[in-house]
């Protein structure tokens, strides 16, 4: 169970977290964590101390009223209510903290759906192309995320997450393979506008333990030998993936340097009723709640 006799109240009265000043939204999340039933806290100390990858919650006691989702882009479709930002809020607490890209969203909450006219587009907001194989933030010269929190409003049977474990993915690569994609021989696009490239590795050492920066669609290998290593990294991927279903008022959140993730292809409609996520990216690095960064010049 998700929470311990939760208050419906409290839930409603959470304050908007889209501001720059996440103060009066934080302290209200700490009232909603103090809820959370062991067996949550449990789930999430699994989490954070890698003994599992990702942890999904469903059937959340979130009632809100969620509107229809939108079709065109807009910078946040407007709620009356914030109990799924409170949900996820509150849980953030268990793992680091909130922050967030100037070139995803203005805020550290952002709505995932599907853009009529990005259809077949390699951003979040497609639909009928598969969103690639990626960890989130993975060619940011700052910092990228250790959590990535999905909060899904309104489900679609057709679409699915789908994530590898990096530890079964490494067992799966020869060590010729590994030795290479710990190499700065890759090309992360950095931006699209100017375009821009880092040259750097696919893994990395942190804190003793092997991690990913990767995005199957915006990494290249600058020579053969890296072009045929991130082949086989392809492959062995889809070998090992599995599929997430998500469905209305769940939580999923992903360890996304210990993993990578994706989404399944589907056909939005546009009628008001295709899927809608929340996201949001934690760290457990030092820094300001509701910290939003931008790319350096």
């Amino acid at each position: 169970m998700f929470v311990d006799g939760f208050r419906r109240a409290l839930l409603s009265e959470t304050p908007s977290p889209y501001s720059r000043d996440l103060g009066a939204f934080l302290s209200h999340a700490r009232l909603l964590n103090k809820q959370f039933s062991n067996d949550t806290r449990r789930t999430l100390e699994l989490l954070r101390t890698d003994q599992i990858k990702y942890c999904q919650f469903l059937s959340i006691p979130v009632t809100e009223v969620v509107p229809p989702t939108a079709t065109a882009y807009m910078p946040r479709i407007p709620k009356s209510t914030y109990e799924a930002e409170g949900i996820m809020g509150a849980a953030s607490l268990e793992l680091g903290n909130l922050f967030g890209y100037e070139e995803t969203s203005r805020f550290v909450m952002y709505d995932i759906y599907p853009v009529k006219d990005f259809e077949h587009s390699k951003s979040f907001v497609n639909s009928r192309k598969m969103l690639s194989f990626h960890s989130d933030g993975s060619a940011h010269p700052k910092l990228s995320p250790d959590y990535v929190m999905l909060y899904c409003l309104r489900s679609s049977h057709h679409a699915h997450n789908l994530i590898v474990d990096l530890d079964e993915l490494l067992g799966r690569l020869p060590l010729p393979v590994l030795d290479l994609l710990k190499q700065p021989v890759f090309r992360h696009l950095v931006s699209q506008k100017p375009e821009r490239y880092d040259i750097k590795p696919v893994l990395f050492e942190e804190n003793g333990e092997t991690t990913v920066r990767y995005d199957e669609d915006n990494v290249a290998g600058v020579d053969a030998e890296a072009v045929a290593a991130q082949r086989l990294l392809n492959r062995e991927i889809r070998n090992i993936a599995i599929s997430v279903a998500n469905t209305d008022h769940s939580l999923l959140i992903i360890d996304n340097k210990r993993s990578l993730h994706a989404r399944s292809s589907f056909a939005p409609v546009f009628d008001g009723a295709d899927r809608w996520v929340k996201g949001a990216f934690v760290t457990k690095s030092d820094v300001r709640d509701g910290l939003m960064l931008g790319l350096p010049a």
